[in-house]
């Protein structure tokens, strides 16, 4: 049977990815503003952010929608809500990177159901609803089987909303023990690499729910794990976010350290 959201959450993703990649390369196409040290809001986040409200509210009256740039629209009656970052990894966009993505997340009255990530310029969308396998370009994708700290890679997450001696800790716990790390500068990505097996881990402190709705619900549609706030809490503040591919516990205890 065809889930309807989850469909219309796949459009969605393209043709918001696609909006953002056309306004990028027209002349003068994005008008940057910062928001804060090294944030910044463009042109674009705010346009694929309007296409994205504008179609769920024609699909789905009833449901609400959280957007990274303006906020809580509340659902009415039974309406569940759309979880929703327009633009992540705005400063890899703007400067040409191909390190960002549009995350589209869902939830019903039993929690995060229905998740869609799509990174427009390397070509991956990840989908997955309610009691589906998740899906990386149509095809079923599975996290890593490593399970050693010696063969394991963890993306990792910071902000400033992290004191930065906290993220030099979880490096250096990392790396004691043997593991990897990268930085993509978008959690879509850091989420994609455990969703795809490309890494074992994605963790960051403090998550906007809007970056990790999606990737949530993919990462345990691929058989991994995930650990985070209860979602009242999560909609009004950043939490910390651990996904992985639940292999070896040791390693969640590392970065939760």
């Amino acid at each position: 049977m065809t889930d309807s959201r989850l469909t219309f959450a796949i459009d969605l993703a393209r043709a918001a990815g696609q909006l953002a990649q056309r306004m990028r390369a027209a002349p003068g196409g994005l008008k940057v503003m910062p928001k804060g040290p090294q944030d910044f809001v463009t042109a674009a986040d705010l346009a694929v952010e309007h296409l994205v409200s504008d179609r769920i509210a024609s699909a789905f009256p009833k449901d609400g929608l959280l957007g990274e740039e303006d906020g809580l629209r509340p659902a009415t009656g039974d309406g569940g809500l759309w979880i929703v970052d327009p633009i992540d990894g705005t400063t890899n966009f703007l400067r040409g990177l191909a390190d960002w993505g549009v995350s589209i997340g869902y939830a019903g009255p039993d929690g995060l159901s229905h998740g869609v990530i799509f990174l427009p310029d390397l070509g991956d969308l990840a989908s997955a609803g309610p009691g589906s396998r998740a899906l990386l370009n149509d095809h079923p994708v599975r996290v890593s089987d490593r399970h050693m700290p010696d063969q394991t890679v963890v993306a990792l997450g910071t902000s400033d909303r992290e004191p930065l001696a906290d993220y030099l800790a979880r490096i250096d716990r990392l790396r004691r023990a043997g593991c990897e790390y990268r930085r993509a500068g978008a959690a879509t990505v850091g989420l994609m690499g455990v969703i795809s097996g490309r890494t074992e881990a994605y963790h960051e402190q403090a998550l906007n729910i809007w970056d990790a709705a999606a990737g949530i619900v993919l990462a345990r549609a691929a058989g991994g794990q995930a650990q985070h706030a209860d979602l009242g809490s999560h909609l009004t503040k950043s939490c910390e976010v651990l996904v992985w591919n639940g292999k070896n516990n040791a390693i969640a205890d590392l970065l939760l350290g």
